[in-house]
């Protein structure tokens, strides 16, 4: 099981499919509170089949260490450019799911030359009051042992053995911090982007539906597609699995 150093923090990942150079792999950011396994290991194989693919626990997550006990997507997204340069890569078709949205759309705005594409799902270009609304009230370490105990179960499991049993709630609070600081992006920074971009979105996304996040990001980045499949929740690639990596692929080939 390998890992990279990588900005002081030591980052666990594993690698799919055969390897090569001259292509870019496909890397796959996951959500908060989960790891890259437990994000995205219903994909991995079908993506696997046709590229070479990097999933990383992201600092903090999972098997990846946090020296500096710190949640932040600028972070993130330098630790996740590092990794593709380190591997040996130029540039990396990018997928993100949600916060993981928010890692790869930094990604896309501060680190361009280390991506060849953005595939942006769930993800929240600016703070809305409905987030603002939502999330504090429910992204508690206290509504989820009160409301939600298998979710805090499960975060014990993928955090507890390298973090400790109890980081699940340190966790859940730097990254309710991180969520209403940002991503703020105005449409003129959006209109900057140069890269191929495809934005998904759940139209029955609880948390991105309500302040058109995916139409905010979707209408500001020039040449952009968007996939907003109306009776979708928030996990697109689970809920729609063959779908979704149909279109993944199929826009992956387009923008190589």
């Amino acid at each position: 099981m390998p890992y990279q150093l990588i900005c002081g923090a030591r980052i666990f990942y594993s690698v799919y499919g055969s390897r090569a150079t001259s292509t870019a792999p496909v890397l796959l950011i996951h959500g908060s509170t989960m790891t890259a396994e437990s994000e995205w290991s219903g994909v991995i194989p079908a993506l696997a089949e046709k590229h070479f693919v990097i999933a990383p626990d992201c600092r903090g997550h999972g098997q990846s260490s946090n020296p500096n006990h710190t949640y932040s997507f600028s972070e993130m997204a330098a630790d996740l450019a590092v990794l593709v340069r380190t591997l040996g890569f130029e540039k990396a078709h990018v997928i993100g799911h949600s916060n993981g949205g928010n890692v790869a759309l930094v990604y896309l705005m501060e680190h361009p030359d280390a991506m060849q594409t953005a595939i942006l799902q769930a993800a929240n270009a600016r703070v809305t009051p409905d987030l603002m609304e939502r999330e504090t009230r429910v992204f508690t370490p206290e509504w989820v042992a009160a409301k939600n105990p298998v979710w805090m179960q499960e975060m014990i499991e993928l955090h507890g053995p390298t973090h400790g049993r109890n980081y699940w709630r340190d966790l859940m609070q730097m990254t309710l911090k991180e969520i209403l600081a940002g991503p703020n992006y105005t449409p003129q920074d959006l209109a900057q982007v140069k890269r191929p971009v495809l934005v998904i979105e759940g139209g029955q996304d609880p948390v991105n539906a309500p302040g058109h996040q995916a139409e905010y990001i979707a209408q500001n980045i020039p040449g952009s597609e968007l996939w907003r499949p109306e009776s979708v929740k928030h996990n697109v690639h689970t809920e729609r699995r063959k779908e979704w990596l149909a279109r993944v692929l199929d826009f992956i080939k387009r923008k190589e």
